[in-house]
């Protein structure tokens, strides 16, 4: 009893310690108190984790962030809202959009891209708790996680995301720049936006000299982060992606559409089309 009131305590402790720490960034960014952070701004689970962490470690002040636009932010708030999950955090990223509305400073952006099928995949687990937060995600039964994700997670977000946030945001349309997906990256710069565009298939040699360069740090090593095998649903989330069967008007969607063209080429989309079991339509 002495033992859980103790672990209560220390869990609101550091809540309360991390709610200041965004409370005074949120401040600091938007009364202009601190230089315009480099931004590692992108949709979830692309790999920015890693990116941010090695930034960090190597003392480069950055900002991980999802969304800026207000419109996005409250839509999602009100999602977490309506299934009775916490919102997230979001002071940072309205703080940066007004600090974006009312400065002409550059703003350094490093984001990133990933096969759609597999992000969508990854990003429902790192969500889990979201869809079953009732209990334990390991307690999550394999039918009800694949059947959870086919019927209620939004599966436009890695389509739509540059159109409707970044763009959005930054004024820049990532699409009118060509990008080569032998390279695997890109340097997009536009009015003030500086901009490092990079696959997460991308290997971890050129990811580091891409990311080194854009920074201009040498030295700089990227170390993973946020691994989802690493995870409390590791298990559950190879499972899954061995069991999971996808209609094939969603491979179309996904794997057809203007964001997986732009960003991968023919054979790797048939590979990725052959990577994911599907049935008939109907």
């Amino acid at each position: 009893m002495i033992t859980q009131l103790r672990k209560n305590f220390l869990k609101k402790s550091r809540r309360k310690r991390r709610d200041k720490i965004i409370e005074n960034r949120a401040h600091e960014i938007r009364a202009g108190k601190v230089e315009m952070p480099l931004l590692v701004y992108q949709m979830g689970k692309v790999g920015s984790s890693t990116v941010t962490y090695s930034l960090r470690r190597n003392g480069i002040e950055c900002e991980h962030i999802h969304r800026i636009l207000p419109s996005n932010i409250s839509r999602v708030r009100d999602e977490h809202i309506e299934r009775g999950v916490s919102p997230k955090d979001e002071r940072v990223g309205e703080a940066l959009w007004d600090r974006l509305a009312t400065t002409t400073e550059q703003v350094r952006i490093i984001t990133m891209v990933r096969e759609p099928i597999s992000r969508n995949i990854s990003a429902y687990f790192q969500n889990l708790k979201d869809f079953f937060h009732e209990g334990q995600v390991q307690d999550v039964k394999l039918s009800r996680a694949i059947d959870t994700f086919l019927s209620d997670y939004a599966h436009d977000v890695p389509l739509n995301w540059f159109d409707e946030e970044f763009k959005a945001v930054t004024g820049v349309d990532v699409y009118e720049h060509s990008f080569d997906p032998a390279t695997g990256w890109t340097r997009i710069q536009e009015g003030r936006i500086d901009l490092l565009l990079m696959r997460v298939e991308l290997d971890d040699e050129q990811k580091t000299k891409a990311v080194s360069e854009f920074v201009g740090l040498p030295s700089l090593r990227l170390e993973n982060e946020n691994v989802g095998s690493e995870k409390d649903y590791a298990k559950l989330y190879q499972s899954f992606k061995g069991a999971i069967t996808l209609p094939d008007q969603y491979k179309v969607d996904m794997l057809e559409s203007k964001y997986a063209k732009h960003f991968y080429n023919a054979e790797e989309l048939l590979s990725a089309a052959e990577k994911w079991r599907s049935v008939p339509n109907g």
